[in-house]
């Protein structure tokens, strides 16, 4: 099983592929690799066969393997020239079996080539304070803008940068990176308040999934210190929605928040990836707490920018519609 293991992570690396699935049939499991946010058929295996292919995989990540009954998720570390993460997790099936998806993660981020959305961000981070918030839904780029920054953060502007992660997923060279782990007694109030001694510039905080998360986000933000974060949300106006339920007021958001960005990455006609932005500036989110909610004639909406797009030529109308 090891050599079949190796082989269909091997190709998955080399397909660029984000995540591989394994989908089970009565009889058969499909294998497909999630590349440039399509999935795409790779190979199908006997049902048997997979089965003693998911007790390795299982075994490899530290998980259960005498049980179906439960979810389950682990990581492995894998070596093919460069080192990667996987994060294997498990659900289980009605058919009596277990489906399977293998996230791959290099160890090291690596930073991407400078886009011009990224320049846009690059004055935010000669803040003193104030929180940048990037949001979207999963697999928008919000974490690789994110990372971006602080490593421009770390190597131009030589400021301390210290993350929070839950857990840490990729290894940023130079930054002081913080694993939560509860069981530990590493959680996010302890590391909080270890972190505010340790003089930090900038702090990043993988995701505020949370209220708890939310006050320890907003306290750091409004007391000199410049906060990154994540936030999964359909636009911005849906974010600062979702900060207010998690009960953060509206003085603080006004007050914390320097910037909001709601994103996606799209497949072009040429079939590269483009990172798509709506921003919302802190004089935008000001009059959105004064005008009742309303959205400020200067905002430009995410759909508005797929729909200039798809006028350019840039994007075909198929591709537009899904993120909108």
């Amino acid at each position: 099983m090891k050599i079949l293991f190796q082989e269909i992570i091997n190709k998955g690396i080399a397909y660029k592929a984000s995540d591989i699935h394994f989908i089970p049939m009565e009889h058969y499991v499909h294998i497909k690799f999630r590349v440039n946010d399509t999935l795409t058929p790779y190979e199908t295996l006997d049902i048997n066969i997979y089965r003693k292919l998911l007790v390795f995989m299982k075994f490899q990540a530290g998980l259960d393997v005498s049980t179906q009954q439960i979810a389950q998720s682990g990581r492995y570390t894998y070596k093919l020239r460069s080192v990667y993460y996987l994060r294997i997790s498990t659900l289980p099936l009605s058919i009596g079996c277990e489906s399977c998806v293998i996230r791959i993660v290099p160890q090291y981020f690596q930073s991407k080539k400078e886009t011009y959305e990224f320049k846009d961000f690059k004055h935010f981070m000669n803040k003193k304070q104030g929180l940048l918030l990037f949001t979207g839904p999963t697999g928008s780029g919000k974490s690789t803008l994110m990372y971006q920054m602080v490593m421009y953060a770390q190597k131009e502007l030589n400021l301390n940068v210290i993350s929070i992660e839950d857990p840490v997923e990729q290894i940023l060279k130079g930054i002081t990176q913080i694993s939560v782990n509860n069981k530990a007694g590493i959680t996010y109030a302890s590391s909080f308040k270890a972190i505010l001694r340790c003089d930090p510039d900038v702090i990043l905080i993988g995701e505020i999934r949370d209220a708890e998360i939310a006050k320890y986000v907003f306290q750091a933000s409004l007391s000199g210190h410049l906060v990154l974060s994540t936030l999964h949300a359909n636009d911005c106006r849906g974010a600062l929605l979702r900060l207010l339920e998690m009960g953060v007021t509206v003085q603080e958001l006004s007050q914390a928040i320097n910037l909001i960005s709601n994103q996606r990455l799209i497949t072009t006609s040429h079939n590269q990836r483009q990172l798509v932005c709506e921003l919302m500036f802190k004089n935008q989110i000001n009059y959105f707490f004064e005008h009742n909610q309303t959205m400020p004639k200067s905002f430009k909406r995410l759909v508005s920018k797929l729909d200039d797009m798809t006028k350019e030529g840039i994007i075909c109308e198929t591709i537009a519609d899904k993120y909108i």
